[in-house]
């Protein structure tokens, strides 16, 4: 039987373009200058130069972030191998340090069978209460209250959290952090539990920035950490941690470098021979003036065995 080639090119055609709308669409990205925070959380503190270290993995991973409602948002990840962040060559010795604030009321459900409900309040005297309440596995959760009070040299809080409604899990937290000048902030927070002996876990941090260097530094029981973060460039970034704990001291040191398409790289080394990259990219397929985009992460390890692991996933964002 004779094969209409014409007929066949159409029929491919029509296959990549229905594989192409299962990806979700460009977003626009509206660029707005962004005002300088007056202060910064105690939680984040050291955020610039830990975000220059790349999260590194091994294996493969799949990450689907879709909206369902105005307030609902679905979060699927699918792993095979080892995709989990496999090394890090620093600690976090405050309490939620690095954890993404939300910024609004709302519900997360995710693949691994853990959904969190968050809602926030503005109280009188501008105190405003956030509440969290994490279900994980459907056996186990999380509830925690904070109230929150920000003037224009202060930030401070007072949270309590509890896992498994069991009240020996719970544990009250405090943290404040002062403009001591413009340049400078101190930062103290004291964590303890009520039911336990009380030696509350107490936290000195501090935090000097000018122009495109931040340098802080946080003093605990479990160790002391100083980072260094510099912008060289608005597309390249540098940075350095210092960091001991119950491991012992370790140093280690980043680059971010940023591309005018979207791309991103970074790469890490520390004075345990340990080092490690990961490479980011959106792929853009455009038909009949839609444009549909997958992010593309790959991931390089090289650990104190000197064994090098790759990782390869993909990020839609719909």
């Amino acid at each position: 039987m004779d094969i209409n080639e014409s007929n066949l090119k159409e029929d491919l055609s029509k296959w990549i373009t229905s594989l192409q709308n299962l990806l979700p669409k460009k977003k626009d990205i509206i660029i707005i200058q962004p005002q300088k925070a007056v202060l910064t959380r105690l939680g984040n503190i050291h955020f610039e130069a830990k975000s220059v270290f790349p999260k590194c993995f091994t294996g493969t991973k799949l990450v689907i972030l879709r909206e369902l409602f105005d307030k609902v948002k679905l979060v699927q990840q699918y792993n095979f191998g080892r995709p989990k962040d496999s090394y890090k060559c620093f600690s976090h010795f405050i309490h939620k340090e690095m954890e993404t604030q939300n910024n609004s009321d709302g519900l997360v459900i995710d693949s691994t069978g853990s959904a969190t409900a968050s809602y926030k309040e503005v109280l009188e005297d501008g105190i405003e209460i956030k509440l969290t309440s994490k279900i994980k596995d459907l056996i186990s959760s999380e509830t925690e209250m904070v109230l929150e009070k920000e003037t224009d040299k202060l930030i401070g809080s007072f949270s309590c959290t509890m896992k498994d409604v069991d009240p020996k899990t719970l544990r009250v937290v405090t943290q404040f952090i002062y403009k001591v000048l413009p340049e400078f902030s101190v930062g103290i927070e004291s964590g303890m539990r009520p039911l336990y002996p009380l030696l509350p876990d107490i936290s000195i941090s501090s935090r000097y920035e000018k122009g495109s260097l931040t340098l802080s530094s946080t003093v605990s029981q479990l160790g002391f950490q100083v980072c260094l973060y510099k912008q060289l460039a608005p597309d390249l970034r540098i940075a350095t941690i210092v960091n001991e704990n119950k491991n012992g001291p370790n140093m280690g040191f980043a680059l971010h470098k940023m591309y005018g398409n979207g791309s991103e790289f970074k790469v890490f080394i520390d004075s345990q021979r340990c080092g490690g990259f990961t490479f980011e990219k959106d792929v853009h397929f455009v038909e009949h003036n839609d444009t549909r985009v997958v992010r593309l992460v790959a991931s390089t390890l090289i650990d104190r065995q000197r064994r090098v692991r790759f990782g390869f996933g993909f990020h839609l964002d719909f």
